[in-house]
């Protein structure tokens, strides 16, 4: 009898060692579980987190008051079909050494060709819907859309106006060479051209006092040269020329108007 006893009693317990044992190996995997549950959840909330960093890293160009160029140009009620394309970049100024290995200075071919890309782009259209958001007459200009067949308002971007001013102000300086240039074919009087040159310098003048740029250079000794040269190879937050170039050529309107 004390025989069976004992051995019920080594069953029982037994019977309780696989009990506790089941129901610690059931916690442990609940543990585990839980722990993985918030580990992901942390990840999660890292990810997130770098997610936001980086967007409003890529999307908050802005100024010390906190605002990007776009709701400047909102703040201001003024509007351009690019205002929310434009991307910007850290540039370091490079100007060529020695000057003239410049693909934009001298008198050759490549020099023009070189300038008519960067100066002559097509001309922009704003939608009729928009049209209003410019402040302007509703007598301006109106052109189609040959890819869509939308009817609107040509205009034009300032960035390649100034550049092709600028370019006409580079033929000036090469008088010999450039004796009658493409827009003086039928207004070439002295004082046209002259009046002409004069706009584009008034033109460069507003543009450069509007930007004002802070930017700062330094001054440096040169070898066999007295006194400190100031260096121009500076850093710049630049807008993305070739981006808005390419996208208004993407997007541009052909030469006869509506």
């Amino acid at each position: 009898m004390e025989k069976y006893a004992d051995t019920h009693s080594q069953d029982a317990d037994s019977e309780n060692a696989t009990l506790i044992s089941s129901e610690s190996l059931r916690d442990e995997k609940s543990q585990r579980r839980q722990n993985f549950v918030w580990l992901t959840l942390f990840n999660l909330f890292i990810f997130v987190i770098s997610m936001l960093s980086m967007v409003c890293t890529v999307m908050s160009q802005r100024d010390p008051s906190g605002n990007t160029a776009a709701q400047l140009m909102d703040q201001f009620g003024i509007f351009s079909p690019l205002m929310h394309q434009v991307e910007y970049t850290h540039t370091q100024f490079s100007f060529a050494s020695p000057l003239n290995s410049s693909k934009y200075v001298g008198t050759t071919d490549d020099v023009d060709d070189a300038w008519m890309d960067i100066a002559f782009v097509p001309d922009q259209m704003v939608s009729k819907s928009d049209f209003p958001r410019l402040n302007k007459p509703t007598d301006a200009a109106q052109v189609t859309d040959p890819k869509t067949g939308e009817t609107g308002y040509r205009v034009g971007l300032e960035v390649f106006h100034q550049l092709h001013c600028l370019n006409l102000l580079r033929m000036a300086t090469y008088p010999e060479h450039y004796t009658k240039v493409s827009w003086s074919d039928t207004n070439d009087e002295a004082a046209k051209v002259r009046g002409h040159l004069d706009h584009c310098i008034e033109v460069l003048r507003v543009n450069l006092m509007c930007l004002s740029d802070v930017n700062v250079f330094t001054f440096h000794p040169k070898e066999g040269l007295e006194g400190h040269w100031p260096d121009y190879n500076t850093n710049h937050v630049c807008r993305n020329f070739d981006a808005i170039k390419d996208y208004a050529r993407e997007h541009g309107m052909p030469e006869a108007d509506v």
